[in-house]
């Protein structure tokens, strides 16, 4: 999630929540016309990194024999190893203020009612900028391919032999949500809960970042175990570690909003989580028989 993404470590909200800052690439994964996020007026191609120093001699003919190499790699490949140019770091500075503005903003009135004019003027920039770095409203708190996702993934991947997928999966996910009890994690679950759910927009894109997650893991889990076409086992695994990740987080929200934060909050996660790990790698036979 955009927001909040001002806590670290790996059971930080933005790591186990559905999305971060987007990327400001259209959704074909192209980058924008003016995703390099300069605001309008910038001066196009690389900015100057500065007086040649020590490090930088001018440029000098080759021996004889020698190769020629392509002009300007070595600049370039000098300009790489000594970190962003001015042009990213101008470029950072200013998606940095529309998320901050925004956020703000959000906070104040809801998502549902401001504009994207509104959150350009308060981050100082003009509204073509906004649209380059979040080619739509919703990126600004969703990011369609979240840490969440690649960590998930990596989980299962990375499992040892004799693990089953609903035990690596669930384990990460019950491992990651507990963390959201930490107090510089409560703050960021609040503050998400309280625009989220103000706001059909944000929910009706929340299930579909969550059914996006469903569908990769399925298909992780098919690409290993090359099931029969129509088989339903990798849908039923990848939807049941899902859905206790999103019983989970709604149970931090409403835990959070309640005041109930810290040890407490990490402990009651981690048991009903495993609980409901249980659940899933033992199965629901028994579950709920009618007396």
């Amino acid at each position: 999630m955009a927001l909040p993404a001002r806590t670290g470590a790996l059971a930080s909200v933005d790591q186990v929540t559905p999305g971060v800052h987007a990327t400001g690439r259209t959704p074909d994964g192209d980058l924008e016309p003016d995703a390099a996020g300069v605001e309008a007026g910038e001066p196009e191609g690389d900015a100057p990194d500065g007086p040649a120093g020590p490090l930088d001699p001018p440029d000098s003919p080759p021996p004889d024999g020698a190769a020629v190499a392509e002009p300007g790699r070595g600049r370039r490949s000098r300009r790489a190893l000594r970190g962003p140019g001015l042009r990213e770091r101008r470029r950072l500075q200013t998606r940095t203020r529309i998320v901050d503005a925004a956020a703000e903003l959000f906070a104040e009135r809801g998502f549902d009612a401001v504009s994207v004019v509104e959150i350009a003027q308060r981050a100082g920039v003009v509204e073509k900028t906004v649209f380059n770095h979040f080619p739509v409203k919703e990126g600004l708190v969703f990011e369609a391919d979240p840490p969440m996702r690649a960590a998930l993934l990596d989980a299962v991947r990375s499992r040892p032999a004799g693990e089953s997928v609903s035990a690596a999966a669930g384990t990460f996910v019950v491992r990651a949500m507990s963390g959201l009890g930490a107090p510089e994690a409560a703050a960021g679950v609040a503050e998400m809960a309280r625009i989220i759910r103000g706001s059909h927009t944000l929910q009706v894109r929340e299930r579909e970042i969550l059914g996006e997650l469903t569908a990769a893991l399925a298909a992780l889990i098919a690409e290993e175990t090359a099931p029969e076409p129509g088989e339903l086992a990798p849908w039923l695994a990848a939807n049941s570690v899902l859905g206790l990740y999103a019983a989970l987080l709604e149970l931090a929200r409403d835990r959070v909003l309640a005041g109930v934060t810290g040890p407490a909050l990490s402990a009651e996660l981690r048991a009903r989580g495993e609980r409901g790990l249980a659940l899933l790698q033992f199965g629901l036979a028994g579950y709920a028989k009618r007396r």
